[in-house]
């Protein structure tokens, strides 16, 4: 983690400053600071009464000035995310206003602005260090990204070795979005184990791996909504193209068990925010997924476990190919 985003989660609500400007190249990145950024310092219960948001370049800052002179309800701050890209780029109007603004900003105003772009040449940043912090989010390279990498492995409770670490590092330098999702990929594939092989990343990432990614998340996508002649199909597709026939079936019964968890949190009235904080889990699949459940009941969700778990018995016993296995769960849906 960066020492300053290290630094700054380390304060109370009130020793925070008034303005952030935190910028970077690496997407995930910045997303992993806003949602962290939101959990130390955000209330959820009030949050709808305290966060405002700021997306359109167009009258940015006109923006930024009206939502941030507004009084927080029940919280000590109010908090105004700015994701409206590169809003320092000359031409943008009222950008005079906004310095002024800077000056006397309400005490119970933060601002975050967050920019997908380098700008440490630029000199509105350096105008912006003047009221608040200024934080660059680099990709972590060379010791750092391995360290990031066995700490991605150790928070699933894994354990990867130097050279299995130098094998993804060559495989996605660090493109840490990337790196993210081969993963968890890998760590699903590899289940109740605790150490991660060198054949278990083979297993799962082929060279052609992002054709395979979108063909993967359409299936699922596919079997969640209750299309069963587009399942196998795309299914048949995937083992044709030399895809893991493990790795299919792990992501089928990860899908099944976020279902019917996400199902239940549903029917109990919460949001899929509210659901993806509870769960751990980030909030984009648990969107499109709270969005899926309502084509299954729960007997069916149940019954479907029930199918592949007990086709992993006779996986496991030498009963039945993979293959079919798995053509037996989709068929039944």
């Amino acid at each position: 983690m960066n020492k300053k985003t290290e630094k700054l989660f380390k304060k109370e609500l009130s020793q925070i400053k008034n303005v952030y400007l935190v910028f970077g190249s690496e997407n995930y990145l910045l997303d992993k600071f806003e949602k962290e950024f939101k959990d130390r310092y955000i209330d959820e219960t009030v949050k709808g009464f305290n966060l405002s948001y700021v997306e359109e370049q167009d009258g940015v800052f006109k923006n930024i000035i009206n939502k941030g002179s507004t009084l927080p309800i029940m919280s000590e701050k109010r908090f105004i995310i700015v994701k409206a890209g590169n809003i320092f780029k000359r031409g943008i109007l009222n950008w005079e206003k906004f310095k002024d603004y800077l000056k006397d900003i309400p005490e119970t105003t933060v601002l975050l602005i967050l920019v997908n772009k380098d700008i440490s040449t630029n000199k509105r940043k350096n105008i912006i260090e003047k009221y608040g912090d200024v934080i660059n989010l680099k990709p972590p390279r060379y010791q750092d990204l391995n360290k990031w990498i066995k700490m991605q492995f150790e928070e699933k409770n894994k354990d990867i070795g130097y050279k299995e670490i130098r094998l993804l590092e060559k495989m996605f330098s660090n493109n840490l979005q990337q790196l993210d999702s081969e993963i968890d990929k890998i760590c699903t594939f590899v289940d109740q184990k605790s150490r991660v092989k060198t054949s278990d990343i083979k297993a799962v990432i082929t060279k052609d791996r992002t054709l395979k990614d979108n063909i993967i998340f359409e299936f699922l996508d596919a079997f969640s909504n209750k299309k069963t002649k587009k399942s196998v199909y795309l299914f048949n597709q995937m083992i044709a193209s030399g895809e893991a026939p493990q790795l299919i079936f792990a992501m089928i019964i990860r899908r099944t068990r976020l279902m019917i968890l996400i199902k239940d949190f549903k029917k109990s009235g919460k949001s899929p925010k509210a659901i993806a904080k509870k769960i751990g889990e980030h909030p984009y699949p648990v969107k499109k997924i709270y969005g899926y459940v309502d084509n299954y009941s729960f007997d069916e969700l149940k019954d479907v476990l029930d199918n592949l778990l007990k086709a992993d018995v006779k996986l496991k016993t030498g009963e039945d190919k993979i293959e079919d296995s798995i053509q037996h769960v989709l068929v039944a849906l």
